[in-house]
This record gives structure tokens, sequence and C-alpha cells, in this order.
């Protein structure tokens, strides 16, 4: 019923004068927000493209099972953590596929009972005759949902990138081409084509609204070269007593339109950090490309107190855009901030010269690269992520053995998959002009599944969300004898006692560093890998308490348990330096399951490290902090109160070297980049 009463509506408002459309809310059968990116394809494919979707709509969030594509090789991206936000209520989810279309292509996706659109897309895909190449439709950013209070003007400045350095506008949906649903203009709502900025004058009745618009790029005539989708929600809510009292991004920030230009297997990081002085920053909501890894939000517990989340984006080999763009709004309960996008850019890569042998083992990666092709490349300016390890060459190659622990290799995660990567590079030219080419070659060594041993074919291991849920890390500090684990640490204080008859009754001479993890899988196991101390929360001067599992340096042992997410160690502090009434520790541990249920977890301090290389899974390593620790005797030394954690980065550390071990170790591709300056 509501269908057919907005599809009569919007009719009549598109033959009306401009300009008097829709004064009433939408009805719920619209997206609140949707996209279609549009890349041309090789020469194989012509007059296709690669369309690029991307949905945002309301909760409940709809099946991954259900079917929205349309075209040829359709994939739906599948992530165990969706983009996805708190405002307008209930909420929304973001989803995204792509397919293989002709170049000129309506798609009709429709997901759930409550998300119907139209989004149309066409390209001019004849080849440019100022660059040779096939014309590059533009590229728009989808905003999370917008909201406006009733009374309060805004504006809207529109993200858009032309590779090609078109000129590109912004218009309407034409309901006589098919572009769009609803084509509605509504009177509150002012376009500026040519600059693609968005007014709302301050006039609009509460409601839920949607704007169908088309991003189009020109090339020094009047007639459009392609033309991109381009849906948007607009949320008018009550009235605001501060229109200006919206919440701010700090400087922590990127300014909007900033781009992160990345080579393959390199990682971008962005933090977005807001404030209101009026009222609790409750979320910053993100749509960015699929596999944006978003953190939970940091702070916000008052008004004017800061609240943060960080993002991070990983390159490994993917079909996606060659420009990313990652958008973000920092929500209260009443308003909303400017929205701010960065656009993340894949650098293009040229195939490796061939004859080009990259062999990856348990320790290291062997690489040879034929340089026949590579005239004039200096060679002795060749070097690694660490130029203290050597590189060999001859008239003909260029060679090195590359240690998978050492020479600045550096390990990141990718989903289930542990990716070692090093990069062999030509030294910069103290010259800002020079006629000598230079080298930028990025090596991966993956372990990207687990193979199974009886079969011919890999079994894929799940992501770490899906294996290990949300865990939570947290540091708790006790006496000897005290605590959850008071019997098995009295034990050690009998002996003490009976061993020195005088002790200091004013400072605590040992004391029990617990470490908890609140894992609900079965059979995971707690690793600790290393912990230091410090006289300060900045921590700004250490000393180590643990090293790769093991006491370091001092009279500190284990307290073994029956409990495997559970780590006791007694700390001697006559044996540490310890200056001043009060110490905090910090701890980085993560989570471990092995494939064989009839094995345990590689032991980091007991082992040789011959063994490392055990069926297993692991985490992200987490950073933890404990409270700070007094060091008299008097009220108990205080614990954290809750779980926390500082940081849930993959971090450069060889513990990780024994996350995926037998495995099928794959050579991922590699990338060259020739570079003439």
């Amino acid at each position: 019923m509501c269908a057919l009463m907005c599809s009569s509506m919007w009719g009549w408002a598109a033959v009306v004068a401009l300009g008097l459309g829709l004064l009433s809310p939408a009805c719920e059968a619209t997206s609140l927000g949707a996209i279609v990116t549009v890349e041309p394809l090789v020469k194989e494919e012509e007059n296709k493209v690669m369309a690029h979707t991307s949905v945002i709509t309301p909760e409940p969030c709809p099946s991954l099972l259900e079917e929205v594509c349309e075209g040829a090789k359709c994939s739906i991206h599948v992530t165990s953590s969706l983009l996805h936000g708190r405002y307008p209520t209930p909420g929304w989810c973001l989803r995204q596929w792509q397919s293989v279309v002709p170049s000129e292509f309506t798609s009709r996706p429709r997901l759930g009972s409550t998300t119907d659109m139209v989004l149309r897309s066409w390209a001019n895909l004849s080849v440019r005759a100022d660059n040779q190449k096939v014309n590059q439709p533009p590229h728009v950013a989808l905003f999370p949902p917008l909201r406006v209070s009733i009374n309060c003007f805004r504006r809207f400045y529109l993200s858009v990138r032309d590779m090609d350095g078109d000129r590109v506008q912004c218009r309407y949906g034409n309901p006589k081409l098919g572009e769009c649903q609803s084509c509605s203009r509504l009177a509150f709502l002012q376009l500026d084509e040519v600059r693609c900025v968005l007014e709302y004058d301050g006039h609009g009745k509460t409601g839920q609204y949607t704007v169908e618009l088309m991003v189009e790029d020109f090339n020094g005539d009047s007639e459009a070269l392609s033309s991109t989708p381009l849906q948007l929600s607009l949320t008018v809510e009550g009235e605001s007593t501060h229109c200006e009292a919206v919440p701010e991004f700090t400087g922590q920030t990127p300014a909007g339109g900033t781009t992160f230009t990345i080579m393959p297997y390199e990682e971008v990081h962005i933090t977005a950090e807001a404030h209101s002085s009026s009222e609790t920053v409750s979320e910053i909501a993100v749509v960015g490309p699929p596999g944006l890894s978003v953190s939970t939000l940091k702070g916000g517990e008052r008004e004017g107190s800061l609240a943060s989340i960080n993002i991070a984006w990983f390159r490994n080999p993917n079909e996606l855009p060659h420009l990313l763009s990652v958008c973000f709004t920092a929500n209260t309960k009443s308003s909303q901030s400017e929205i701010g996008c960065v656009w993340i850019q894949q650098k293009p890569v040229d195939p490796l010269p061939p004859g080009t042998v990259l062999e990856c083992g348990d320790k290291e990666m062997n690489f040879i690269l034929p340089i026949t092709s590579l005239h004039d490349l200096p060679l002795t300016d060749l070097h690694l992520n660490d130029a203290s390890c050597p590189i060999s060459h001859n008239t003909t190659h260029v060679m090195a053995l590359i240690s998978l622990t050492g020479c600045g290799t550096k390990i990141v995660h990718s989903g289930s998959e542990l990716v070692y990567t090093n990069t062999l590079q030509s030294a910069r030219s103290p010259s800002p002009i020079s006629r000598l080419p230079m080298l930028l070659l990025h090596l991966a060594c993956s372990f990207p599944s687990i193979l199974a041993k009886a079969h011919p074919y890999n079994i894929v291991a799940p992501n770490e969300e899906q294996i290990f849920g949300d865990p939570q890390f947290w540091i708790e500090i006790y006496r000897i004898g005290e605590g959850p684990f008071g019997r098995l640490t009295k034990q050690r204080k009998d002996r003490r006692v009976a061993r020195s008859a005088v002790q200091r009754a004013s400072r605590q001479e040992v004391l029990d560093l617990h470490i908890f993890s609140n894992s609900s899988l079965d059979r995971a196991e707690l690793i600790v890998g290393s912990c230091m101390k410090s006289n300060t929360s900045d921590f700004q001067v250490t000393q180590p308490l643990l090293e790769g599992g093991c006491v370091s340096g001092n009279k500190s042992l284990e307290v073994l348990t029956q409990t495997p997410l559970v780590k006791i160690y007694q700390l001697e502090l006559t044996s540490m330096d310890m200056q001043g009434n009060t110490v905090y520790i910090e701890c980085q541990v993560h989570l471990c399951i092995t494939i064989n249920s009839s094995q345990k977890c590689a032991d980091l301090c007991g082992d040789d490290g011959t063994n490392l290389m055990v069926e297993s899974i692991l985490t992200h390593i987490h950073t933890i902090r404990s409270s700070p620790i007094t060091l008299f005797n008097g009220p108990p030394p205080p614990t954290t109160s809750a779980p926390s954690a500082l940081s849930r980065a993959p971090e450069d550390d060889n513990i990780m070297a024994m996350g995926l071990a037998l495995g099928l170790i794959h050579t991922f591709l590699q990338f060259l980049f020739h570079q003439w300056a």
C-alpha cells in the first residue's frame, strides 16, 4: 500500500514545477544511502564495466544469503564485522557487492522488505584524445545518513574525484531517463550543481527523506562523458536551541579531502576524534570500502570530553576501485557534525619481469629478479627495509635471502591470513631531478589456509572474530595469598615467611600479577608475550618484567594454574629498580587455539624456538595496562576495575610467526613499481 501511494505521489511531483517537490517524509521502501562506482574493464570485456555497489539499509540487516546481484561475475563482500550506525533509529548497516554489467545499466536491488531502489549508471568507454586512455567515470563518496534540525541551516559538500582531471558536476535524477524512484526535489533543499553542494534551509518538516542524484564528468563541452548514481538520506529532527552547537572534529582527524596513497600490502591508519560542548558524542559513524576495520568508540563519557575511533584498511590483492572513500561523522543524541571524507588511492603497479622468482620457506623468502629489462638500474643502491641485510647481484640477476623474522620484514594480518612483507627499493637520489631509474618492489609471503592432510583441497580458515568472538583482556594486582587464586599463591607466601624472619614493614616486597581473558571459546589459551613496568603512566621510561613469556632477569616466577585463560606472575619487587611509591604495568597478550585438540599452544618461554610452528591460530596482539599500583603496605593494591585494551592492532613481533604454521605456503602476487624520475 505504501509503495503504491509513494509511486503516485512521486509521479505527480515530477510533473509539477521544479522546487515544489515532496513536503512529507518518504515511505520506508528506500535506502539510507547508496552508490554505484563504475570502472572500465580490460579490452577483453568490451563495453563492460565493473560496478561496485554500496547500500546503507535500515536495521535489521538483511541476510547475506539474499540475492542482490545483477549481471555477471557477481560477488558479495562478506565480512564478519559490518559497518553500522545507530542514527537514525533503529540504526543501519552497509551492504556491498560487485558485478560485471554493460556500460549502460539500470540496477533494481531489493534488500529485505524495506529497501527498494533504482540505480542507473552509464559510461562512455571511448579512448580519450588527451591521454589515449579509456575515460574513467567520476568517483563520489557515500555519506553516512544525514541528520539536521528542523530550524537550523546546514551545508553538505559532496566529495568527488575524477582520475582524468575532468570537471565534475551533480544534478537530480531524471525520471524520464529512469534515473530515480521517487524523483523528488525537496523545497527545503537546494543543489549547487557546479560545486556539488547541498544546502538545507532549515524549513523542512520532521521526517526521513531520500535525495537521488547523478554525478557526471565533463571534458570541455556540455555533454557528460559518464553518469554515476548517488543516493543520500536526510532525517529532519526536532528544533534545536543552539544551531551552532554541533560536534566538531579535532586536529587529530585528517582534513576532508585528504588522499592516502598506498602500495600492495601496505595499511592506512586513520584516527577520527571529536567532541561536543553541549552533549556527549555517542558514536562516530563510518562508511567505507570492504575490509575496513573500525574500533569501538573510546571516550565521550561526558559533555565536552573527547571521543575517538581508529580506522584501518589493509591493501591485499583485490578488485576494488583504484579510489576508495572513507566518510565519517560524529553523532550526539540530537545533532550531527560535518561529514569528513578521505580517499585511499591504490597505486597501480606494473607486472614483474619474466623469470622473477619468490620462494617462501619456513624461515625465509628467497628472491631472484632478472634485471635485463631494467636498463641502467643502479644495483649497488638497492636495499631492503633493513639496509644492513645483504643483497647480491651479477650482470643478469638480483638475489636476496630474506629472513621472515629479520631484515625489517613486517608481519600483518589480512583476515585469516598471516602475511610477511618486505620491500626491495632503490636509495633515493639526493638530487630532486635524476635520469636514473628507481625500483620499488613489494615482496609478500602469505600463510592463507590450513592444508587438509588427506584431501587435495584447502580448508580456508575463518577470520579472527568468527573464531574468538570479541574477547576482553585485563590486569589485576594482589598481595600473595589474596585474590581469586590466593590458595595457589599462599604456598609461596608461607615458604617466603619461613626463609626470612625480618621483612620491611613499610613497602611491598612481592606482588601477584594476574592477567585474565573472558573468552568463551573452548580450548582457547591466553598467551603473554611481554610485560614492562614504568614509574609513570606515560611509560616514557620502562623496565622489562617478562620477555617472550619469560621473567626478565629477576627473581620473579610464574604460578602455574589449571585455568588456560589466567596467567599469574609473582613479582619480586626487591630485585627491580623501583623508584617512587607507584608503578604501572603494561602487557602484550593474545589468545591461541590449536587446530588439533590434542595439542597445546607453543610455550614461548619453555621452547627453544625450533617447534614454534604448530597448527594454531592467534588473535591480534592486545596491549593492556594496569591501574596505578601502590608499593606501600597498607590498603590492598588497586586492580583494574574493568577489562580494557589500548590496542588491537597487529604488532611487528616474532610471536606472530607461530600464528598459522602448518599450512599451504603461498607466494602471493609480487608487484613492481618502476619509476623514472
